[in-house]
């Protein structure tokens, strides 16, 4: 291959195999491919200009070809109450991504995109309102976590594809790039501190039980009576309820690894006695842990219940010998939840096209 061939190379979309090759079809030794690697992962150099562990020579050729980083910061928005801050990304193509940090304490969590847009179309999530558009490749998944690290007020301790798109859509880049986010001469981050959180794909759910994923997994449950879950989650018609459960319990038998479900309250739909009962009896034989969720929608639809709604269903699930955790409404004012600073700023940018301004 000539090297003319090898134009505009994302550096942060190759594994450090990847590299190696790049490196190797350039005419350069091997082992330059991981000096490249350990520099843009593990010390989070931003230019090719920075790798000093390369001569000058060699950093002109590499970077007559590539670049390192390419998203361009659209706008930040930052919750005064508890500091949530969020960031919508311009990608190279033009595409924009929306990514968020998390304060709670001690915690700190990046919250970050797998996709542009996502297919799923679950009716409390702004994400849904945009289509699909693509897949975010392993490199756009990272970019977030690195620029984000730049950003925050301290290092993340937990890391969630809780953003835009379904993970286990996109599992090979997802895996991918967590793997490079978790390898020691990468980000050096926990395995245990990753998590993927999905919908109900039955099929990634399955991969992920076969290859025995050092990851957390979360699901989005929402609702546990079959007609509510396809009423907000379409997905539940392609794979329904009972099935997923079946599932679950095998990956989780397979990997031996407590998983999460995600339970989005939201006031008149599913959080009543009932429901409470329901997810209590459907998950009873599970290792697991629950998350109750206030809604954070913008949808008058679909809103969440009172607190006192939300404590006493949450102290239900607890008392009633089930772990659960009650996260609470970060970024409310911000549009913090998934999808809604993107459909925000389109909102206003198609105002001002119709408008001539």
């Amino acid at each position: 291959m000539q090297t003319k061939q090898l134009v505009n190379h994302y550096l942060l979309n190759y594994s450090k195999l990847e590299l190696q090759e790049f490196v190797q079809l350039m005419g350069l030794e091997k082992f330059r491919g991981d000096q490249i690697y350990k520099g843009i992962f593990n010390q989070a150099l931003e230019d090719i200009d920075q790798l000093s562990t390369l001569s000058k020579k060699i950093r002109n050729q590499i970077s007559d070809i590539s670049e390192i980083r390419q998203f361009q910061l659209v706008k930040t928005t930052k919750s005064e109450k508890d500091d949530t801050t969020k960031f919508l990304w311009e990608l190279a193509d033009g595409k924009k991504i929306e990514s968020v940090i998390i304060y709670e304490g001690k915690r700190v969590t990046f919250c970050i995109s797998s996709q542009v847009g996502c297919a799923l179309d679950c009716k409390f999530c702004a994400t849904g309102k945009m289509g699909f558009l693509r897949n975010l490749n392993s490199g756009e998944i990272i970019e977030q976590v690195l620029t984000m690290k730049n950003l925050a007020k301290n290092k993340p301790t937990n890391i969630v594809f809780m953003g835009m798109g379904e993970p286990l859509l996109n599992l090979k880049n997802v895996l991918k790039a967590s793997d490079i986010v978790s390898d020691p001469d990468g980000l050096a981050f926990s395995k245990n501190k990753i998590t993927l959180s999905t919908s109900g794909v039955i099929p990634g759910i399955n991969k992920l039980a076969e290859m025995k994923s050092p990851y957390s997994l979360a699901i989005s449950l929402n609702s546990v009576f079959e007609d509510k879950r396809q009423q907000i989650m379409p997905i539940s018609i392609q794979y329904p309820i009972n099935d997923l459960m079946d599932t679950i319990q095998k990956y989780v038998k397979t990997t031996k690894k407590k998983v999460t479900f995600e339970y989005i309250l939201i006031k008149n739909i599913n959080d009543s006695k009932e429901d409470a009962d329901e997810l209590l009896k459907l998950t009873h034989r599970l290792p697991c842990k629950i998350n109750i969720i206030p809604c954070n929608s913008d949808d008058p639809e679909y809103q969440p219940p009172s607190e006192k709604k939300v404590k006493w269903f949450s102290d239900y699930i607890y008392d009633n010998n089930k772990t659960s955790t009650v996260r609470l409404r970060k970024g409310w004012e911000i549009q913090a939840a998934c999808g809604q600073l993107y459909y925000k700023h389109e909102n206003a940018i198609g105002k001002k096209l119709v408008s001539g301004n």
